[in-house]
């Protein structure tokens, strides 16, 4: 080998180093730039189950119907019956919580475990086309007074009608 070219190889190591210094730069760089765009992918996967999810959640509670057929208060028992049918388009539509007011108290009754149906038995819940009734006790209305009952199913539906005791 001639000595000047290794003397010229010698000198031009620094080119060499840089244009491989730069090439393992941007191998980091697009090594990097991979992982955010894995990690990313996998955020935007995540976040479309959460959205999905919460979507079906308010889509279920807006098939929910619950029709007041009829209320009736028992006034030397305290009973106020409260009688319901499932016109909605889901099922397993169950009772979470029930308010009764006027203008100026009210009372929560959040102890609804069953319901009895029309046609026989006790269920947690209506399905579609099912109608049934519950009993809330202790209630002291005051007759002829105009009362508002509020439920909250278990999907967190509200559905409120007015009746006079």
């Amino acid at each position: 080998m001639d000595l000047r070219k290794v003397w010229k190889l010698l000198r031009g190591r620094r080119a060499v180093s840089a244009v491989v210094s730069n090439v393992i730069l941007t191998g980091a760089v697009i090594t990097v730039g991979f992982v955010v765009l894995a990690w990313a992918q996998s955020q935007k996967i995540a976040y479309q189950g959460q959205y999905s999810g919460a979507m079906n959640v308010d889509v279920a509670r807006l098939k929910e119907r619950l029709a007041f057929e009829y209320i009736y208060y028992n006034k030397s028992a305290q009973n106020l019956s409260i009688y319901l049918m499932n016109s909605g388009i889901m099922n397993s539509t169950s009772i979470q919580t029930v308010f009764v007011s006027n203008s100026t108290w009210f009372i929560s009754n959040s102890s609804i475990s069953s319901l009895t149906l029309l046609k026989g038995g006790s269920a947690a819940s209506l399905n579609i086309g099912q109608e049934g009734y519950f009993v809330l006790t202790g209630v002291n209305l005051v007759t002829g007074n105009s009362y508002s009952v509020e439920i909250i199913t278990g999907r967190g539906s509200i559905f409120e009608s007015t009746f006079v005791a």
